[in-house]
């Protein structure tokens, strides 16, 4: 599954308001050319009218005549800075703006502008810098240490951060966007119980804020309180409807506590409201494939790779989704757009193997994951299914000495000492099998010699023969047909023993046989 969503507040301005104009007085007017007065005038005034009905580029061209008739208009470069920007005219809206300031040296708005610009283009220091030189005007505006905040969160200077934030929220204490983006931080210093804190101080100040009930709810998810984190992402999703973060990681506690109906939903929800949230789609992907939906986890997955044709995860993912389906050549073609984009990717190499593995292609198998080996000794996955390829193949031997190096560096890889003692049985070698399963329990901690259980022999009809649970380790093999699994389970079920276990552990019908063969063998 893909990751929660925690809602981070990264720009916090748009364009501000646009001044007031300044007029100019009757005595600024006379005998200094009063022409180029009334013009500064007309083409301020008709900035603000173009302005006013969405001509931002006329605009634009208006107030630039106008700081070129009045080079000293502060508030016309103040205009002019806000509708650059809003054309996405960075550079020169900063520039504007730095003549503010300099026009004007203790003009806030305009270092908070050029501040917030800066942001918006992920130039985090220089906004930093900008902030550090309006607190000096303004140390007491609480706006400013929370934006220098802001800045800090994104130099990796979380500390700092805290530090701002809580400047912010003393001069401010009703400041909930402060408390939100302090749980922010928290929450990425792994502080949780700071974090929550945090969040509650946020919602007792604004009980609407949804952001914050979101970021909750993701404290609540991390610590595993799913039951706290579903009614927070509730609450979320009922003050505002069109919450698309929220609704996905409503979804993730729903298929967390198992509520197949109630996750699609959510994930769908979400996509209603931003059908490009492919993380939502993604996760719909896996739960259609975990609950054997091939064609419903296809179609998700091609969704995806509609707007992401190169992802590797939704490649792999389709893959999966193929091979589990049966459309094994398919998937291998998946799988090797995901080698072209990875050549690395041993979990792609790994299925590959996998399905020569079940076409019965065990030469191809084996080459593979040999090769996959060289590249990735340590990848215990591979290993293990080699040695499932040689069981298969019949070569018992490789396969004995394959797993034993899973259990040497894994004993509680899969079932790998289950594994081997079914070797070690086909082989004959009773004892190595008795051991094996006596290194698998003693791993888990629940051998017990002492331990008997009553089982029916066959032998002696309705006779009951008392075997130790030593004896009966060596009858472990890869599984027990239906029928066998159940008449098993009825005899042990009469016996009044401990099903769970002996289903685990049996698999042989005749124990009395079994026994007889291990006590000719000592």
């Amino acid at each position: 599954m893909k990751r929660i969503y925690v809602t981070q507040l990264l720009v916090l301005l748009g364009v501000l308001l646009l001044a007031e104009r300044i007029s100019l007085g009757a005595e600024g007017r006379s005998g200094k050319m009063p022409d180029l007065y009334y013009m500064y005038d007309y083409y301020y005034d008709l900035g603000v009218s173009y302005y006013d009905n969405g001509m931002t580029n006329e605009a634009i061209s208006a107030w630039e005549n106008a700081v070129r008739i009045n080079p000293e208009s502060a508030v016309s470069y103040y205009n002019l800075g806000s509708a650059y920007d809003e054309v996405g005219m960075f550079e020169q809206a900063i520039a504007a703006w730095e003549k503010v300031t300099e026009i004007t040296p203790a003009d806030i708005d305009a270092y908070c502008n050029i501040g917030v610009t800066y942001t918006k283009n992920c130039m985090f220091k220089d906004a930093a810098n900008v902030f550090k030189i309006a607190i000096e005007i303004m140390p007491d505006n609480p706006e400013l240490h929370y934006y220098l905040g802001i800045a800090y969160v994104n130099t990796g200077e979380m500390d700092n951060a805290i530090k701002e934030y809580n400047n912010a929220i003393k001069l401010r204490p009703d400041y909930a966007e402060a408390y939100n983006s302090l749980g922010n931080v928290y929450f990425d210093k792994n502080s949780l119980d700071q974090a929550l804190l945090s969040y509650e101080a946020a919602i007792e100040i604004n009980n609407n804020y949804t952001d914050a009930y979101n970021n909750l709810g993701a404290i609540f998810f991390d610590k595993g309180m799913i039951d706290d984190a579903i009614h927070a992402w509730e609450s979320a999703v009922e003050i505002n409807p069109n919450l698309a973060d929220a609704y996905y990681n409503l979804g993730n506690a729903y298929d967390e506590k198992g509520m197949f109906y109630e996750a699609v939903y959510t994930w769908r929800k979400a996509l209603e409201i931003d059908p490009d949230m492919l993380d939502a789609r993604y996760n719909l992907g896996v739960i259609y494939t975990g609950n054997k939906m091939y064609r419903d986890a296809i179609r998700e997955y091609k969704q995806i790779l509609i707007k992401q044709p190169d992802d590797p995860e939704a490649l792999f993912s389709l893959g999966i989704a193929y091979k589990d389906g049966g459309l094994v050549n398919k998937s291998i073609y998946q799988f090797k757009k995901v080698l072209d984009i990875q050549p690395g990717n041993v979990a792609a190499l790994n299925n590959i193997g996998l399905i020569h593995l079940q076409k019965g292609q065990y030469d191809s198998a084996i080459s593979l994951y040999k090769k996959l080996l060289h590249v990735r000794p340590d990848y215990l996955e591979a290993l293990y299914n080699l040695g499932l390829t040689f069981y298969f193949k019949g070569d018992l031997d490789e396969a004995t000495d394959t797993w034993e190096k899973v259990a040497s560096i894994d004993p509680f890889y899969k079932e790998v000492y289950n594994n081997l003692s079914v070797s070690y049985k086909k082989k004959g070698l009773y004892h190595d099998s008795i051991a094996a399963h006596e290194r698998a329990l003693e791993k888990q901690g629940i051998y017990d010699r002492e331990f008997s259980i009553v089982f029916p022999a066959h032998e002696k009809e309705k006779d009951m023969l008392v075997v130790n649970r030593r004896k009966l380790l060596p009858a472990v093999t890869i599984g027990l047909t239906r029928e066998e699994a159940c008449k098993l389970a009825k005899v042990l079920s009469e016996s009044n023993v401990e099903i769970n276990f002996c289903l685990d552990l049996l698999a042989d019908i005749d124990l009395v046989a079994l026994e007889d063969k291990i006590a000719g063998k000592r």
